[in-house]
């Protein structure tokens, strides 16, 4: 019984841009116990996606060079490995081998996520901020349930750019030589580049799609959505009781301020390449073009 447990633990893959609402997200699941990750901000301990990574390297093709090779493979320990450094293997099959050493890891690792389980809450879900190439590949492995997370693009632009500023470092894919355009053409690529992908997860039977607005400022309406989707109990009361916690990643002065923020900070010129674009996308999310 316990192992049929395990092999229905669902992964639900939390598939956001970085400064799009996925840190409130994950408080908010983060209030119901049949959700098993590490609760801890900012919420990024990725084992899924790390064992993933783990199974492809099986798979993947050698191609020789100075570092990783045959004679490296033979030391007991270190941090360099790559795929099976032995072009003329007969035996090996990586191809075969990855998924299926993907999915017995991945049930090894839902038993330890399930160990928190009680006769009242049993854990249902494993949640994470996964990178958008995850579902190309874990479609084909084992079953799983997606949120896509959106927000609009010029807001997370303003947000990174703020939230950079008062980390006093660059990340979040903008460079500390980045001026603004540099980094407009990076996002709005980058907006391109998934959004079929997005599209399609959020409209998918295993989807669910929820706008950073509607969560930062419904968040009781958001919650009961998700709540009827999951089947679990989620708490905004919770999240809300945390505010002052989190004071740190904020870059706005309330839920209100962080909405369509573009309206008062950006400026025109930068807006209208942001419309030119990505005009189609940003309508089809509900923003304004």
């Amino acid at each position: 019984m316990q192992d049929q447990l395990f092999d229905n633990l669902t992964p639900v893959l939390i598939l956001g841009d970085g400064r799009s609402g996925t840190t409130l997200l994950m408080q908010l699941l983060g209030t119901s116990r049949r959700i098993a990750f590490d609760r801890a901000y900012p919420y990024e301990v990725r084992y899924l996606t790390y064992l993933l990574r783990w199974s492809l390297l099986l798979g993947g093709k050698y191609e020789p060079d100075e570092l990783w090779n045959p004679g490296e493979n033979a030391h007991p320990s270190g941090s360099l490995i790559g795929p099976l450094p032995y072009p003329d293997a007969q035996v090996w099959d990586g191809q075969a081998i990855w998924p299926e050493c993907f999915r017995h890891a991945w049930r090894l690792f839902t038993s330890m996520a399930a160990r928190g389980a009680t006769a009242d809450a049993t854990v249902l879900y494993y949640a994470e901020k996964v990178p958008h190439w995850i579902p190309d590949y874990l479609r084909q492995l084992i079953p799983y349930k997606v949120i896509v997370l959106v927000r609009d693009p010029r807001d997370v632009f303003l947000s990174v750019t703020a939230f950079n500023k008062k980390r006093g470092f660059a990340g979040f894919d903008r460079f500390a030589d980045d001026d603004d355009w540099m980094y407009a053409r990076r996002v709005t690529n980058r907006y391109k580049e998934i959004f079929p992908m997005i599209r399609d997860e959020a409209t998918a039977s295993h989807g669910f799609l929820i706008r950073y607005e509607d969560l930062a400022l419904n968040l009781d309406a958001e919650a009961k959505r998700l709540s009827d989707w999951l089947g679990v109990k989620l708490d905004p009361e919770v999240v809300k009781a945390q505010v002052a916690n989190l004071a740190h990643h904020m870059t706005s002065d309330s839920p209100q301020a962080s909405v369509a923020r573009w309206r008062r900070e950006m400026p025109a010129e930068l807006n209208d390449f942001f419309v030119k674009e990505i005009h189609e996308e940003l309508l089809h999310f509900g923003y304004e073009a």
